[in-house]
């Protein structure tokens, strides 16, 4: 068995669409086996908004267009591989989640509340590819009629902690 301690971290949130956003919801790193991300072995959250809080701790409330924000908000997750697949012994990758929403006003100003972004959906990492320090960017954007109303690039940094077996 060959097992990898890894820190990931969101680093950024970039708004790159036409725009003001305030994503609602959360972003998350999460061990997953490789070959059914529906079983997941460790989560952690990296990024939580609900309505009416900060997206950010300097305590802004939205982004506007061209803008980022920085976090830098680290977890730690352990991840691991087997030679052979047995009962209880399944390899493992990482893949980074969201569920994020955005509340988008059209142009005749009729609110659309919680339209959902959609992108890089369950970006995932294999545990061959966690070794030293790797970027990762994710794209989400929110479609209305269409038209793309919202778009962000979220930023994580994968850094090789510990390598075993």
């Amino acid at each position: 068995m060959a097992t990898k301690t890894i820190d990931v971290t969101l680093a950024t949130i970039r708004n790159v669409g036409p725009r003001n956003v305030a994503p609602k919801g959360a972003l998350s790193a999460e061990i997953v086996r490789s070959i059914n991300d529906d079983e997941v072995f460790q989560a952690e959250t990296l990024y939580s908004r609900d309505d009416g809080q900060p997206m950010h701790p300097s305590g802004a409330l939205l982004l506007p267009p061209g803008k980022s924000l920085t976090y830098n908000i680290t977890k730690r997750l352990t991840v691991s591989h087997f030679e052979q697949e047995t009962e209880g012994h399944v390899n493992q990758m990482l893949i980074f989640d969201e569920h994020l929403t955005e509340d988008v006003l059209d142009s005749v100003l009729h609110v659309h509340p919680d339209e959902k972004y959609q992108g890089s959906y369950r970006r995932q990492v294999s545990f061959d590819e966690i070794d030293g320090f790797k970027a990762v960017s994710c794209d989400y954007r929110v479609l209305l009629g269409g038209e793309e109303v919202a778009k962000i690039i979220v930023g994580y940094t994968v850094s090789l902690v510990d390598s075993s077996g």
